[in-house]
């Protein structure tokens, strides 16, 4: 801040040269002031010079007092005004370097980039908008799934989950095992049907393949749809056996 720091020391050397000179003024009325009082003692002055010179006194220091105090209040706006200046630029800075940051869009697993969705220059993608997809090649995979917000106060990252896919049967191949990834921070409504709206929860598998049991492995394609089980706890048979009567007694408890 250049012009801060220039504007502050000429307010400063001001207030040096103005002080000075009322210092000087002081001094010079308070030597007057002191023959003054002497030659009142001896009856060569009168009494009302005296007051007269301590009124001078006293108007000096008030005014060196007043100056200081102005001083400090003119430099407290100056800073206060300058820190409304870096707030306000370091806003500014904050939202620029959070564009510069969205520019660049990483996707979560490695693979291989195809139907781009946005193709123009510049073009500005809707919260939750679809960019492209992308075809995994890691030895794990990323499935999408939808959760009903009912559910959503029983699931959190790093679950455990079990993903069937519907075109495999699950007796034969088996589901994938997996964990809860990531969570959407708020609801999505649906396109089709806007009535709905739904949490979206990624789980990423251990593998990319199901096997039977002479030991083929069958792939996992792109488009695929699948079913996921979140496991949220464990239960024991006492607790299926006792689940209907916390119930009643739950239900006695409402209003």
């Amino acid at each position: 801040w250049p012009d801060l720091i220039a504007a502050d020391k000429s307010r400063r050397a001001q207030l040096a040269d103005t002080e000075a000179e009322l210092r000087d003024a002081l001094a010079s009325v308070n030597k007057e002031l002191t023959i003054t009082q002497r030659l009142e003692k001896s009856g060569a002055a009168s009494h009302v010079e005296v007051l007269r010179l301590q009124r001078q006194k006293s108007d000096l220091g008030l005014k060196i007092t007043d100056l200081r105090s102005q001083y400090y209040v003119q430099a407290r706006e100056a800073l206060s005004k300058a820190n409304a200046e870096v707030d306000m630029l370091s806003a500014i800075l904050k939202g620029r370097e959070d564009s510069v940051t969205r520019l660049t869009v990483r996707s979560p697993v490695r693979g291989i980039v195809k139907n781009i969705q946005v193709t123009t220059i510049g073009g500005v993608i809707p919260p939750n908008g679809e960019m492209m997809e992308i075809v995994p090649v890691d030895d794990r995979l990323l499935i999408e799934t939808r959760l009903s917000p009912r559910d959503i106060a029983f699931i959190h990252p790093g679950q455990r989950a079990l993903v069937k896919i519907t075109a495999y049967d699950y007796a034969i191949y088996g589901g994938l095992d997996g964990v809860v990834e990531t969570i959407s921070p708020d609801t999505i409504q649906d396109k089709v049907k806007p009535e709905i709206f739904y949490y979206r929860v990624f789980i990423r598998t251990h593998q990319d393949y199901l096997q039977n049991k002479s030991g083929r492995r069958f792939s996992i394609v792109p488009g695929m749809i699948a079913t996921v089980d979140i496991k949220t706890g464990e239960k024991t048979i006492v607790d299926y056996l006792i689940k209907p009567f916390n119930r009643a007694k739950e239900a006695l408890r409402e209003r």
